[in-house]
C-alpha cells in the first residue's frame, strides 16, 4: 500500500512539475536579457510588440528582437507582479523590467500538449 501512494505522488509530482508555467525560467532569462534563453521557451512564432512596434517571429527572428532591445536597455532587474491561473489553454503574467527606464512586460502563456510556452511578449512603457 505505501508503495502505492508513493508511486501516486511522485507521478502526481512529475506530472506537476511538467505542467508549471515556467515562471522562474522567464524571470531569469528577462534579468539576464538572455533573448535565446526567452525565445526558446516560445512556441514556433511568437508575438513581439515593443513599445508599438509589434510583429509575429520565428525563433531566431524573435532573438534578434529581443536581442536588441537588450542591448539598448541592459537589464537592472525583472520580477513578476502578477502570475495569472495555471489551469486552462492559455494565461498570462504582468513584470515590471528595468533598465535605465521601468518597462511594463506582459506575457501570455499557451498550453501546448503538457508543457506551456510563450505565445507573446509585450513591452511598453
Amino acid at each position: 500500500m505505501n508503495y502505492f501512494i508513493t508511486t501516486i505522488i511522485g507521478l502526481f509530482l512529475t506530472l506537476n512539475s511538467i505542467l508549471t508555467i515556467p515562471y522562474s525560467k522567464v524571470e531569469s532569462a528577462f534579468s539576464k536579457g538572455n533573448a535565446t534563453e526567452i525565445m526558446n521557451l516560445g512556441t514556433a512564432k511568437t508575438l513581439i510588440s515593443i513599445e508599438g512596434n509589434e510583429g509575429v517571429y520565428s525563433k531566431s527572428q524573435g532573438t534578434q528582437i529581443l536581442a536588441s532591445f537588450f542591448k539598448e536597455n541592459p537589464p537592472k532587474s525583472f520580477s513578476f507582479n502578477f502570475k495569472g491561473k495555471e489551469s486552462g489553454a492559455s494565461t498570462f503574467a504582468i513584470g515590471k523590467y528595468v533598465s535605465s527606464k521601468e518597462y511594463k512586460v506582459s506575457i501570455k502563456f499557451k498550453n501546448l500538449k503538457s508543457s506551456h510556452r510563450i505565445e507573446s511578449i509585450t513591452i511598453s512603457r
